[in-house]
Order: structure tokens, then C-alpha cells, then sequence
């Protein structure tokens, strides 16, 4: 069968434009939502999944600081408390959310000021396994680190902190 052009005329014409152009619409948008993953991620990891393991973060910094094995023991068990605290407090705050009634700026305070008694608590006891002078280090390769992922993050796609103001 032979398809003969010339017996369309334009009206028809544009239907068949249009309708390809639908059908290409489609499908392109079938093809991107079968690249996602189960979390909607395109292969990266979940949320809860983005966090190192104690023993990661133990091993970078072991890289970074050179820490000796009594050191880098004693940081991976303050890392793996600190983690039982922090997914109690997660707990904790998501059973709260639902009964809380306060509005969203107070509860945001709220965690603020957990999470920067907790950072300075974790910093102290950290500095007592590594010393200060590998403390001071530590906290500038993790600003550098922090500097860094904030600025590899569009500012409209900051996911849970787009409401939250840039930090340069």
C-alpha cells in the first residue's frame, strides 16, 4: 500500500503534524518516568540512604585527619551513638508532628535548636578523642564540604530547604 501525499490537503496535513507531535509528547514522557527508580530518585539513593554509614564517615575522616586505630575506633562508636540518638529524635519529632498545632516557624526553631546543641555536643566530644588541632581541621574540610553541596544545589531545587534563605 502506497501512501500518497498529494491527496492531503493542508488541514489534513496539520491534523497528522499535530497528532505525531502529540504522540512524540507522549511518549518521551513515558520513556522519562520508566528511568526513575521505586523512590522517584533517577538512581540515586533515598533520603534515609544518603547518609554515610558511622563507618564511612569514620573512614573519611581517618583519610582526611590521619587518625590512629584508637582514634578511629573510638570516633566510630560516638558516630554510631550519635546516630541512635539522632533516629530517636526523628522518632520522637514525627510522633509530635502530628499532635503538635504550633505553626511550622516555631517547630523549625525548635529542631534548629536540637540539631545545633547536638553539633556542638558531638564537635566536644569528638575533640576529646582527636585533639583540637585535627578538630580544627576537620571542621574546615567539613565547611568546605557543606560550601560545596549548597552550591552544587540550584537554588530553586533545594527540596525540603526551598523555603529556607541561601546560605553563601
Amino acid at each position: 500500500m502506497v501512501f500518497n501525499y498529494s491527496l492531503l490537503n493542508l488541514q489534513d496535513m496539520k491534523k497528522v503534524a499535530l497528532m505525531a507531535l502529540a504522540a512524540i509528547f507522549t511518549l518521551s514522557f513515558s520513556l522519562t518516568a520508566q528511568n526513575k527508580t521505586d523512590n522517584g530518585r533517577d538512581g540515586r539513593r533515598g533520603m534515609s540512604e544518603l547518609r554515610w554509614t558511622a563507618k564511612e564517615r569514620v573512614e573519611n575522616m581517618a583519610k582526611q585527619l590521619e587518625l590512629t586505630a584508637d582514634q578511629k575506633a573510638k570516633v566510630e562508636a560516638l558516630f554510631e551513638k550519635q546516630d541512635a540518638l539522632r533516629k530517636e529524635q526523628v522518632a520522637r519529632q514525627q510522633e509530635k508532628r502530628e499532635e503538635m498545632t504550633e505553626d511550622r516557624a516555631a517547630r523549625r526553631q525548635e529542631m534548629m535548636e536540637l540539631r545545633n546543641k547536638a553539633v556542638a555536643e558531638n564537635d566536644a566530644q569528638l575533640e576529646q578523642i582527636i585533639g583540637k588541632e585535627k578538630m580544627e581541621q576537620w571542621k574546615t574540610y567539613r565547611d568546605e564540604q557543606m560550601k560545596k553541596m549548597r552550591e552544587s544545589i540550584p537554588s530553586g531545587q533545594r527540596g525540603m530547604r526551598r523555603n529556607a534563605p541561601k546560605l553563601n
